[in-house]
């Protein structure tokens, strides 16, 4: 754990059940002519999106519309909104959805200032430069996994880069001028979310808790709010994936999600979404899923020095033992137990047309589009250790 330290978060955060109703009432403080970014499929989202347009539009801020988002969205879609909000003189963006859909509208907003493609800012090119300007950006989150509403990340997908130009690399902008200026965040926009859904998000939620304190660069207070995320979910994530209609625990992992995302702004993630962003592009496996498989190598993988950690995460669990080594076993124990009760998979599908070098492919993947926090692990980990983790995550 750092010594020195810093820590901010320039995000003003609304919370509690109802406060979309509040998003015309922000949104005319940054500007009178919204765009909002939502997913192509609207499928249980259709009230949260009229009720947001009846909102700005009662508060005399002008909408239009950009609902083209796909999971995991490519870089050349924030390209195509963010021609659409120059034609359109957009001046507040608004990013209404999962993490897909407030990290295409952080996208969005950063190339209607900054120009170019979000290639020229990803943190996987070598030549990246920093986003230092972008439209004022609100986040109104319907799932209870990115924390993107709190953070300085967005995640995209782009092709025809990269040593393996045959092969999309996800990788990540960042940055604090697409940090959200206010994030809404209403857990009944959550409510009744698919059990699958909701699984891969608090897997995604919880690794962004147990990773930003297992980070070369966690602090004191980083590590206080992101053990409080992990108490949260490993309290609330089955009842949620067993009863989606039940409002209580929803609140408590929109509440851990967002704390988590505060948490990893601050302190950054580790192997686990190294691996994450390497089968999601490489295999089209999404993102949560990813982290549900990475997560249990992870742990095992730096449980060497990370004992004091893990017991200190145990003890967030309630999770007691005789000793911090017999408290810190027990966590990891409990972590995958969880994984595995909401239904979500230890090992990688190992796709019919598989390559042999299929390992080789996703260490040098991961490599290549999240070196940092492969940087940030805690124990050291190169392209041969990492394909020997690959190669014990492929079912075959």
């Amino acid at each position: 754990m750092l010594t020195q330290w810093e820590f901010q978060i320039p995000t003003r955060i609304r919370f509690g059940r109802g406060e979309l109703a509040h998003l015309g009432e922000e949104a005319s403080l940054l500007g009178r002519r919204a765009l909002i970014v939502g997913y192509r499929d609207r499928t249980g989202l259709e009230r949260a999106c009229d009720q947001a347009v009846e909102s700005l539009r009662s508060a005399g801020v002008a909408v239009t519309e950009f609902y083209q988002i796909p999971p995991d969205p490519d870089a050349e879609l924030a390209a195509r909104g963010a021609r659409l909000a120059q034609d359109a003189s957009i001046d507040v963006v608004i990013g209404l959805g999962g993490g897909s859909a407030i990290d295409a509208a952080k996208g969005i907003a950063a190339l209607v200032r900054m120009g170019g493609s979000l290639w020229d800012y990803t943190g996987a090119n070598p030549e990246s430069r920093p986003i230092d300007d972008a439209l004022p950006l609100i986040a109104v989150p319907t799932t209870a996994g990115t924390g993107s509403e709190v953070s300085r990340v967005a995640v995209f997908t782009h092709h025809g880069v990269g040593s393996q130009a045959d092969c999309p690399i996800k990788a990540s902008v960042s940055g604090p001028a697409v940090q959200p200026r206010v994030a809404l965040v209403d857990p009944d926009l959550t409510v009744g979310s698919p059990p699958s859904l909701t699984a891969a998000c608090g897997a995604d939620a919880l690794g962004h808790a147990i990773e930003s304190c297992m980070s070369r660069r966690a602090s004191p207070l980083s590590s206080v709010i992101a053990g409080r995320a992990v108490g949260l979910i490993m309290r609330n994530l089955a009842q949620a994936v067993a009863a989606p209609h039940d409002p209580e625990p929803r609140e408590s992992l929109s509440l851990a999600a967002t704390l988590a995302g505060t948490a990893f702004s601050a302190a950054g993630v580790t192997m686990t979404h190294a691996i994450a962003q390497a089968v999601g592009g490489v295999l089209h496996i999404p993102h949560g899923v990813g982290v549900a498989i990475g997560t249990p190598v992870n742990l095992k993988y730096n449980a060497a020095v990370c004992t004091d950690t893990y017991a200190s995460l145990a003890e967030a669990c309630s999770i007691s033992g005789d000793s911090r080594e017999s408290r810190a076993a027990a966590f990891v124990d409990r972590v995958i137990e969880l994984l595995q009760t909401v239904g979500l998979p230890d090992r990688i599908p190992l796709p019919a047309d598989a390559p042999d070098d299929l390992a080789i492919q996703l260490a040098r993947n991961a490599i290549e589009s999240t070196p940092v926090p492969l940087q940030l692990n805690p124990i050291a980990i190169d392209e041969p250790a990492l394909v020997t983790l690959f190669e014990e995550l492929l079912a075959r």
